[in-house]
């Protein structure tokens, strides 16, 4: 992929020929008897002197494309022009026309054997560096002046192979490499400057890049940006008939940003324009140690507010049109939309937008053929690709692929390439002369699924700030105002929403609060103090409720409460497909899969020709809080779902958990208070079922979750019925719910799943419980956790036994006449390595591999008397080794001075 022009390149897109430049090329260097650096620098000057007075004559008229290439031949002159009359100003120890070439000297100006750092290599690969969106013009400078010092260094050995060299000694020579590598640059630097600022004056394009040009900031619906590509257009006439597809897209502004049948009635949508909140965003370019899907590489990259200032440079910018923009973002961060205002702001005659919804179109299509699907879809007529970039009669298409993430996931077609392919359609296109700009969106978390080319420019849409909530609050507001009148309501003010951060900082999570606020003011009227359990318990009941009184109207009100239940209920089970099956997400099919075994149900009637909606359709796919993504692939529909924001679904697991251990204790004490009969074995068949596939560590929040929800139960009788299931589960051999197989597993690693869960939950209740209880028939307890937790350790995933460790931490308890330990729940807080146990032989010198403050760890949560051993009689050589002495324990509380 080309990343800059050359001067000689330069040259030819301002329309000169030149001999100069054919020299350049190596075309030319029989017919130039004898040639001077000057005249590279004469023709230079010229050059930049047309521009700088002409150019505007010579772009006007040109479509958007060609007016680009123009701007950067004149960048690119600029640029090598400042060089040479900064280097006609050098005081220097022997007379510029001195410089002129023999034949030899010719061919290696010309390139003919040159070396990758002469001269006129240098010269020749020159990079605009201000034509890069991400870039500001004091980065400009910066990356131009480099590209001085680096040519004035070519110079300097271009020239000590010429004739005038042998002719200086060696204080003049001296002089001279300082004037030419010390002086120059800052001098050609400041020179630049002066010819860009003249340049800006009459171009719109290069005021936009200098950041000069006439702007008022709007902080919505992307208006800036429309007035600011329409100030810098190309052409100098609006087109008498705007494209078809333009206005079918620029028709989807004033639609509004929710579905009727999702807000009560008498309710008003603002619409997308009006309630799009411009966000901010980080820029940064893919390269080798790039990692778009971690947090801490974003962290990395500078945030900035000027979505609109960065989208118009990079729409006037070369790169545009050679690879792809990929923006990233949280799932209801607002990428769908942003498409959908992009492709209705572009200003006609100089950008043609074509929204491509991959959830739309064949998943397993090329690029070419998803656009004229997305097409055909979108004006209702069959137009190829060629035919549609003729028919925009000279403006740039704008193709916005939207939800990459959805076509990989719902179709779990490996696509890695996906951006490659963009890159080659791109390139394939500007050489067929029909250059095309392409963006493309993902979710953030599945961008280590793709290849991302090489220099690709990529952005990740940040958070809503406080200042941003409260804009789009207040255009929430303003729509609703006679809706709050005259329903008695308040508007919702923007410290309740911001009280409740994670969830207001999204766009889509912010109107799920606002939904839920307009409703009798929910959210105003809650308690100061809301633990987070106990919002979402009542946003996810409230929306339950709100489908429930939709599609059940009438129904008395413990009926109402009956199938509120059945509905979260519902939901839970697809919280619980995603985290068995360690996804963020479901395919229809497991989750339809996971429904049958788990909550059988009949099968729907329909008197249509058409097929039923499967139970995840008619359930899970009505609440907008949850997102489905859809693809085409083979002519089928293929549809997964997630949670708009992942604790929707991780506080649902551990609701449900809650829920049926509730429901165990209660048939357990009802079979305890009969006198008449013994207490059974517990059925802990769904329990089993949802808790033997992963470990609830892994996913952090549902452990939080659990802590707010466990306390409900009652005490004792909990944790003494989680206990007999711990006992019992080795020999269990039923199976109440064969059909439940989020993924192949053996019965021994569903055991360990299963033991180590029960054994958080009863942690979590008895705030703390200690081994004896566990294993109360045992008289060494320490010896029975030992053999659970190293079977734990040899079935977890490093990442899974690492949560467990991470959150749980073994204290060893040293009593009178037994030991002891007690399992307690640590959260984020660092593990400490508390107590210890009798040593069995006296330490020595042991030599240990690896990370010695994780090897302690481990050693100390296996809780081993044999290990307690080798770890004391390593430990200090191990913390000696990774940094770390014996002292070097924050917070340490070592009983015995053992680790």
């Amino acid at each position: 992929m080309r990343k800059g022009i050359g001067y000689a390149d330069a040259v030819r897109l301002l329309g000169q020929e030149s001999k100069v430049a054919k020299a350049l090329t190596g075309t030319l260097i029989e017919a130039v008897p004898v040639l001077s650096l000057f005249d590279v620098k004469d023709e230079a000057v010229r050059l930049a002197g047309e521009a700088t007075g002409r150019l505007r004559d010579r772009v006007t008229g040109l479509n958007r494309y060609d007016r680009t290439a123009r701007l950067e031949a004149a960048q690119a002159v600029l640029v090598v022009a400042a060089f040479f009359e900064a280097l006609d100003e050098l005081p220097l120890p022997f007379d510029p026309k001195d410089l002129r070439l023999d034949r030899d000297e010719q061919a290696a100006l010309a390139g003919s054997g040159a070396g990758q750092e002469s001269f006129v290599h240098t010269l020749m690969t020159i990079e605009p560096a201000g034509f890069r969106a991400d870039r500001s013009y004091a980065d400009m400078l910066d990356s131009i002046g480099a590209y001085y010092r680096r040519l004035a260094t070519a110079l300097t050995g271009f020239v000590s192979g010429l004739a005038v060299r042998d002719r200086l000694d060696a204080t003049e020579w001296a002089r001279a490499t300082m004037a030419i590598e010390e002086e120059l640059p800052e001098t050609a630097c400041r020179r630049y400057e002066e010819l860009h600022r003249r340049l800006a004056l009459d171009i719109p394009e290069f005021a936009l890049w200098r950041d000069t040009i006439e702007r008022r900031r709007l902080a919505t619906g992307l208006g800036e940006l429309e007035r600011l590509l329409t100030e810098v257009a190309a052409r100098t006439r609006t087109p008498e008939h705007r494209h078809t597809l333009s206005r079918a897209l620029r028709a989807v502004l004033d639609r509004p940003i929710a579905q009727s049948g999702e807000v009560p009635s008498g309710m008003r949508m603002p619409t997308l324009v009006e309630a799009y909140v411009n966000p901010d965003f980080r820029p940064a370019v893919y390269g080798e140690q790039a990692d778009p899907s971690a947090e801490w590489w974003w962290d990395q990259r500078e945030p900035s507010d000027d979505i609109a200032g960065f989208l118009a440079r990079y729409f006037t910018s070369p790169e545009a049109t050679r690879m792809p923009l990929v923006v990233l973002g949280q799932p209801g961060a607002g990428k769908s939309v942003l498409t959908k205002i992009l492709a209705g702001r572009l200003p006609d005659g100089d950008y043609l937008p074509v929204r491509v919804p991959l959830r739309e179109v064949p998943a397993d299509g090329t690029i070419q053929e998803q656009i004229e699907a997305a097409v055909r879809e979108a004006v209702g007529e069959h137009l190829s690709w060629p035919e549609l970039t003729r028919s925009a009669d000279g403006a740039l298409p704008v193709v916005m692929l939207d939800g990459l993430d959805e076509l990989l996931q719902a179709t779990g077609v490996h696509r890695s390439d996906y951006l490659s392919r963009v890159a080659d359609f791109q390139r394939r296109e500007a050489e067929l002369g029909r250059p095309a700009v392409v963006l493309v969106t993902t979710r953030t978390a599945v961008a280590d699924r793709m290849r991302f080319p090489p220099g690709c420019l990529t952005i990740r849409l940040e958070p809503f700030k406080e200042e941003q909530v409260r804009r789009w609050l207040a255009v929430w507001n303003a729509a609703n105002d006679e809706y709050f009148t005259a329903y008695g309501l308040k508007p919702l003010p923007p410290e309740t929403a911001l009280a409740h951060g994670d969830l207001a900082s999204q766009p889509l999570l912010l109107l799920m609060l606002a939904l839920y606020d307009a409703d009798a003011n929910a959210l105003q009227r809650g308690e100061t103090g809301l633990s987070q359990a106990e919002l979402y318990e009542r946003l996810l009941t409230r929306f339950a409720r709100r489908e429930v009184d939709k599609h059940q109207p009438g129904l008395p009100e413990t009926a109402a409460a009956q199938a509120v239940e059945t509905e979260l209920r519902t939901l839970a089970v697809a919280a619980f497909a995603m985290f068995n099956r360690g996804r963020q997400w479901v395919t229809t099919d497991d989750l339809n899969g996971d429904l049958a075994a788990l909550l059988p149900a009949p099968a729907a009637q329909t008197t249509s020709f058409q097929a039923p909606l499967s139970r995840a359709d008619r359930v899970i796919g009505k609440f907008f809080f949850v997102h489905q993504a859809s693809a085409e692939r083979d002519g089928a529909e293929l549809q997964t779902y997630e949670f708009l924001h992942a604790t929707f679904g991780e506080y649902l697991v551990a609701r449900m958990t809650r829920d049926v251990l509730r429901g165990m204790v209660a048939r357990e004490t009802a079979a305890a208070a009969d006198p008449f009969f013994g207490r059974p074995q517990p059925d802990d068949g769904l329990l089993y079922a949802l808790l033997s596939f992963s470990v609830l560590t892994g996913r952090q929040p549902i452990v939080g979750f659990l802590r707010d929800l466990l306390p409900a139960l009652d005490r004792e009788p909990a944790v003494d019925l989680l206990v007999r299931l711990l006992h019992a589960a080795e020999t269990r051999t039923g199976d109440s719910h064969p059909g439940y197989q989020p993924e192949k597993s053996t019965f021994i690693t569903r055991y360990a799943h299963y033991t180590a869960n029960l054994v958080i939950l009863a942690s979590l209740i008895a705030d703390g419980i200690a081994g004896s209880r566990l294993f109360p028939h045992h008289k060494l307890p320490h010896r029975a956790w030992y053999r659970l937790a190293s079977l734990w350790h040899s079935r977890f995933s490093g990442a899974d036994s690492d949560s467990l460790i991470g959150s749980f931490q073994v204290e060893r308890v040293l009593q009178r006449d037994h030991h002891d330990l007690l399992i307690r729940y640590i959260g984020a807080g660092r593990y400490q390595r508390v107590g210890g146990f009798n040593l069995r032989w006296d330490s020595g010198a042991v030599a240990v591999a690896g990370s010695g403050e994780e090897i302690l760890d481990i050693a100390h949560f296996l809780c081993n008397p044999v290990l307690d051993t080798l770890a004391e009689a390593a430990q200090q050589s191990m913390l000696v080794e990774t940094g770390r002495s014996e002292g070097a324990h924050p917070g340490r509380n070592d009983a015995t001075g053992r680790g």
